[in-house]
């Protein structure tokens, strides 16, 4: 989560003004003061959005179908704050009446790819096959994927 935490805080101004509510939901065990703990160890300055832990995955719930038809799910072992089930990286988005907007979301599941794992190779605009664990939402095309009311373009997380 730094990575991406450290991209939204880029262009969690531009969001702002624009009037969209960012909230960043984690699976991660321990409530969002632990979450925010953990990434400040991490080298994650202060973050200006709201951050919420949901390791039972309350949230999902909003989009109105079963959580398992868009997300992938994994075990995770972790002494850090203990096992639990993480959702592999997501987006959605709901309206300011609280309904999801289907045409922006993303997932491993949403790019059409039959039992997505980390290391399952995709291919990017470019044409150059990549695990999914490093093909991302390019955060830099958030509020325009909003406002079009389309998916986030992708890129490589690390760039």
């Amino acid at each position: 989560m730094p990575g991406a935490a450290l991209k939204l805080a880029k262009v969690y101004p531009a969001l702002q003004a624009a009037g969209v509510k960012v909230i960043a939901v984690t699976a991660e065990p321990g409530g969002a003061d632990a979450v925010r703990a953990r990434l400040t160890e991490r080298g994650v300055e202060t973050l200006d959005y709201e951050i919420q832990s949901d390791p039972e995955h309350e949230s999902l719930k909003l989009l109105g179908s079963p959580p398992e038809d868009t997300f992938v799910f994994l075990d995770h072992e972790w002494d850090v704050s203990g096992n639990y089930k993480m959702i592999q990286p997501a987006v959605f988005v709901l309206d300011a009446d609280g309904a999801p907007i289907p045409a922006c979301t993303w997932s491993w599941k949403t790019m059409g790819i039959e039992d997505p794992l980390w290391n399952t190779l995709t291919t990017t605009a470019s044409g150059k096959q990549v695990p999914l664990v490093v093909y991302r939402p390019v955060m830099t095309d958030m509020l325009a994927s909003i406002q079009e009311k389309r998916q986030v373009k992708l890129g490589f997380a690390f760039a």
